[in-house]
């Protein structure tokens, strides 16, 4: 199965300029059918027609070689799982068209033409079998959509309290990831395979501020923000891959069952929630262990202050989706949370 080429330019042309091994190899293609009107483009002879009620178009080789038909469908004729796909992982997108497909080669799907809303966006192609499953697909990653969705949806996302003020009040204070002269000691140049993967998925018309990048186990992590505002962690491995991408969340924003744990654990206690991180994982990632992808989970820093202590104590926990407490974080503490 091949993924079809999108339209191009076509010339209407009479039927007695249609060779007559295209016209033979329609005969053999379908024994009842209408044809209403004949194209051409190079190296391709287009018939549209209506085969059993059904108008659609059929594409020929000059060579008289039968391609692909394709049948304009309705979303909702399509299976429910198309439908599930594209609202679970395409939000702020929209359907142009949507047609059923048959081949030469016998194989039969689904496919849609998906475009972001708005003018001037490009667009990509979503192909699933006759049961609904994705088989195809070259549109962005749609965890990048759905991050940068819910960015453009809530601009104040991303945000984060500052540890140095008491009323959480982050109007004109810096990032949390934001260079200091402490972070010349963590300098880091990533690799140019890791740097063009990020500039692939984050163009630089949509950050506004960084990368700015730190090593990390064997990899890097990228901090930046975007136009609206909000602040992201992309972490890549050793492989110059990206493993997962971190949304910094604003108070607002905060998982209501989190912060009711929180609330229970340090009962009586001063306490602040430092930073909360949803990571999402690449679509393309693979747990080494089990070989499937990670769920995603919240990382969230909480700073303590302990009685005849000046220092604050810094606890740093993990909750998954739904906001049950899965752990506590022993690794050294990084900068970038409590910046």
């Amino acid at each position: 199965m091949s993924i079809c080429v999108l339209a191009t330019a076509q010339t209407k042309i009479k039927e007695s300029e249609v060779p007559k091994a295209v016209l033979l190899a329609l005969e053999n293609t379908y024994k009842s059918y209408k044809v209403k009107s004949w194209f051409q483009n190079p190296g391709q002879y287009i018939a549209e027609l209506v085969v059993d009620g059904q108008a659609g178009k059929s594409f020929f080789t000059d060579a008289g070689d039968w391609q692909y038909s394709s049948f304009p469908v309705s979303v909702e004729e399509m299976p429910t799982l198309v439908n599930t796909y594209f609202d679970n992982n395409y939000p702020g997108y929209r359907i142009k068209s949507s047609e059923y497909v048959e081949e030469m080669s016998g194989d039969n799907y689904y496919r849609l033409i998906i475009a972001m809303k708005g003018l001037g966006a490009n667009d990509y192609e979503l192909v699933f079998d006759t049961r609904g499953k994705l088989l195809k697909n070259n549109a962005p990653d749609p965890v990048v959509v759905k991050r940068d969705f819910d960015a453009r949806k809530n601009p104040e996302n991303g945000e984060v309290i500052d540890e140095r003020d008491n009323e959480g009040d982050t109007e004109g204070k810096k990032p949390i990831w934001s260079k200091n002269k402490k972070d010349d000691a963590n300098k880091y140049n990533p690799p140019k395979a890791m740097v063009q993967d990020f500039e692939k998925r984050n163009p630089k018309t949509r950050v506004a501020k960084g990368p700015f990048w730190v090593s990390r186990d064997d990899g890097g992590v990228a901090y930046f923000s975007n136009r609206n505002k909000a602040e992201f962690e992309a972490v890549y491995g050793g492989d110059n891959k990206l493993i997962k991408t971190g949304t910094v969340m604003r108070k607002e924003r905060f998982s209501r069952p989190i912060l009711k744990y929180l609330a229970e654990k340090f009962k009586g206690e001063k306490y602040k929630v430092v930073k909360m991180v949803r990571y999402d994982f690449d679509s393309k990632y693979r747990d080494p262990d089990t070989g499937k992808r990670p769920k995603s989970y919240f990382y969230v820093v909480v700073s303590l202050k302990v009685k005849g202590k000046t220092d604050l104590q810094y606890t740093r926990m993990t909750f998954d989706n739904n906001g049950n407490f899965t752990g506590l974080v022993a690794s050294p503490l990084d900068e970038k949370d409590i910046q």
